[in-house]
């Protein structure tokens, strides 16, 4: 490998945060924008059911608060906008890496965000152009990320995020062994930074005649292990 494709540890972490934090906010606001439309139609029980697993501190006291503190909330390291900011300060780390086009992308999200919450917006559907952003970063990154190392570390975040809220959501074993295959050819690149004994682990964990997460113990055993895969 030559020099200039080396990457020091402080980069490979802003790398793999970066993608895990991108990955949240995506993956968030989808989430948010369902359980919005089952609020509107009076599906309170799902509603709860999303509320009990993204707000695992329980700081908001009514649906309301909820919905606008999920969106807008920075104190909370859960929320979209959280997600966002700490994706875009990792970004900025990395500006000579990702380029000023990918960088833009994050940093008209926050804004827009901001704005947004000036407004005190409610509706989840003016967030639409941060999910549409968030895909064009990703579009962008993997055209404009010369350092495949690179591209591999934040692909590898993006995925194990995917993988841990498809276990936090009890998503069925067809999606989590996708997620879990697409994780792994990430790995296959670049192997050095995952943990040989927990990747053996959740190779013998996601299987399906093992897959049950109804079962409290396995489905917190999985968890544990994706987030402790990666060593950055």
């Amino acid at each position: 490998m030559t020099q200039k494709n080396l990457i020091s540890a402080t980069k490979a972490n802003s790398l793999y945060w970066l993608g895990r934090y991108e990955e949240r906010v995506y993956i968030t606001l989808h989430l948010l924008r369902k359980c919005y439309d089952k609020m509107i139609d009076g599906e309170l029980e799902d509603y709860s059911l999303l509320w009990t697993r993204l707000d695992v501190n329980g700081v908001y006291q009514s649906s309301e608060e909820f919905t606008f503190g999920m969106m807008y909330d920075e104190d909370n390291i859960a929320s979209v906008m959280a997600a966002q900011v700490k994706a875009k300060d990792n970004a900025i780390l990395l500006r000579e890496n990702i380029m000023s086009e990918t960088l833009s992308y994050l940093e008209m999200s926050v804004a827009l965000m901001k704005e947004c919450k000036e407004r005190h917006e409610m509706n989840i559907t003016a967030l639409q152009p941060v999910i549409d952003w968030s895909l064009a970063f990703w579009g962008s990154a993997e055209q404009r990320l010369r350092n495949h190392k690179a591209l591999y570390i934040m692909m590898i975040g993006r995925n194990v995020e995917n993988l841990d809220m498809l276990l936090r959501f009890d998503y069925p074993y067809e999606r989590v062994a996708l997620a879990y295959d697409s994780l792994k050819r990430y790995i296959r690149q670049i192997s050095t930074i995952v943990d040989d004994h927990i990747e053996g682990q959740l190779n013998s964990l996601i299987i399906e005649e093992r897959f049950n997460l109804n079962d409290v113990e396995y489905k917190n055993k999985l968890l544990k292990f994706i987030n402790q895969l990666v060593r950055v």
